[in-house]
């Protein structure tokens, strides 16, 4: 009986060592917080368990078993089980987690300058201006296009163009807030929704892009800085306008800067004045 009883405190302690790889792969993918500590925590206690078996095995050697002993023993032998069980579920879903989280990101954001992308514009802004009107607070949104972009990518290449767009979307990104939304809209243009914000305050925006395209040029290989600079237009949304129409004013704005001269910010005429011409 009693190698009966040894056996299964071994396979005990053998499907407890089981668990850790699955404990280390867990904490590997969550990184540093709360929840890795308490895994931390788990890890450290499933080792107190493979001591304590230990410890029980050893006091019984040379012992007579009892049926309680082997009661004992089946116990542990069904917690080690139970742990690893545990540990291999909680790394399938810990990786499912972090794949889905993955293609999510995937599917909405641009992969050259990671920002989003129409797609998530399309669910997002809705929410938003549902939101705004409920909270009547003002919503607004900048729509930027690159000047001469197509001369830029006949003259320097497409992967110069490409670090072009990189860098605009870096910059603009280091002038807006946490809680506005930067979207690339197309090619070279892109799209910032900027909540809480009146025309006011997002014409201020515009005005602090357009500086700062004008003063930080493109590097490039040869030491030469490429100068670039951007379109903009401004739109606020206004009550009972559909998406299409809010980003239509906001497009019209912009082409209305281009057509007078580039470089420079229009800010879209209200619904009414639209309608009536």
């Amino acid at each position: 009986m009693q190698e009966i009883f040894l056996s299964m405190i071994v396979a005990g302690m053998g499907l407890l060592c089981a668990s850790l790889p699955s404990i280390r792969s867990i904490l590997r993918t969550l990184g540093s917080g709360r929840l890795r500590a308490r895994w931390e925590w788990l890890r450290r206690l499933i080792a107190a368990f493979l001591v304590g078996y230990a410890a029980f095995g050893i006091a019984h050697i040379g012992m007579q078993t009892s049926a309680a002993d082997l009661i004992v023993a089946a116990i542990l032998l069904s917690g080690g089980a139970f742990v690893l069980i545990v540990a291999r579920l909680s790394e399938m879903t810990t990786n499912d987690i972090v794949r889905i989280a993955s293609l999510e990101r995937d599917v909405m954001r641009d992969p050259m300058t990671g920002v989003y992308n129409r797609r998530y514009l399309d669910s997002r802004l809705d929410e938003e201006i549902s939101r705004a009107r409920r909270s009547h607070s003002p919503l607004s949104a900048l729509m930027v296009d690159l000047d001469h972009f197509k001369h830029i990518n006949d003259t320097y290449g497409h992967p110069v163009g490409d670090e072009v767009i990189r860098h605009v979307s870096a910059l603009i990104m280091s002038q807006v807030r946490v809680s506005d939304i930067m979207v690339r809209y197309g090619g070279e243009e892109f799209l910032v929704i900027a909540t809480d914000s009146a025309l006011e305050e997002v014409s201020a925006l515009g005005d602090r892009l357009l500086v700062q395209l004008r003063s930080h040029g493109v590097a490039l290989a040869n030491g030469q800085s490429l100068p670039v600079t951007a379109s903009i237009g401004a739109a606020l949304l206004e009550d009972a306008e559909t998406q299409g129409v809010f980003l239509h004013r906001a497009d019209e704005a912009l082409y209305e800067a281009k057509r007078t001269g580039r470089n420079r910010m229009c800010i879209a005429s209200p619904m009414a004045e639209v309608s009536a011409s």
